[in-house]
């Protein structure tokens, strides 16, 4: 099997990040979730009919795309350890509105909403965050009792009304032509080798 460190160098390498929108910050370290659930719930309706031996299905629509990673922050600073890089995630789990919100703050501030690209095939969109976890590991702490390794856990949930979402929708028709056109080459490719397609 193929070690991690030989995987195919391409010509470009766009690294992790997050935009925070709401806080105009940006949010990007070396170390990348190596997990990423993406999901999106499909709603089907089962009709219950006197008489019948089985329920209709009825397609009701679809849940919101949801994105969930866990990403480790590590800095092994005998000073500050890694809190200075967690202030930027609890940016993201309080109410947006920049440093001006956290000097006066308002009530019903919406929460940050989030760029997020990285790994999930899909061109950078907006979305919500719906949380934003800290699990720190209490064996790498400083000598001022500060972590050095969290991993915070991330849900964002996709903002479907938003502009950049019609883009995504333009890259996805393009992407099932293109994708279609990949694997029938890969059908054809393997049936002349006499071997497996992939």
């Amino acid at each position: 099997m193929q070690s991690l460190q030989n995987f195919v160098k391409y010509a470009a390498h766009v690294p992790w990040f997050i935009y925070d929108l709401s806080n105009r910050q940006l949010i990007t370290q070396q170390p990348v979730p190596t997990e990423i659930d993406d999901d999106k719930g499909i709603v089907l309706t089962e009709v219950p009919v006197p008489g019948l031996n089985y329920r209709p299905i009825v397609p009701a629509g679809g849940e919101n795309r949801v994105v969930s990673f866990t990403l480790p922050v590590i800095n092994r600073d005998n000073n500050y350890g890694n809190m200075l890089l967690l202030q930027q995630f609890e940016m993201l789990r309080n109410q947006a509105g920049g440093i001006s919100a956290q000097v006066s703050p308002r009530r019903f501030r919406p929460t940050p909403k989030v760029l997020y690209y990285w790994g999930i095939g899909s061109v950078p969109l907006p979305y919500y965050v719906r949380k934003c976890g800290m699990r720190h590991h209490s064996q790498m702490t400083n000598g001022l009792g500060l972590p050095q390794y969290t991993e915070v856990d991330i849900e964002l949930v996709l903002d479907e009304q938003d502009p950049l979402y019609q883009a995504e929708q333009a890259f996805r028709m393009v992407g099932t032509i293109s994708g279609m056109g990949t694997s029938a080459f890969d059908l054809v490719r393997g049936a002349l080798s006499g071997g497996a397609p992939f």
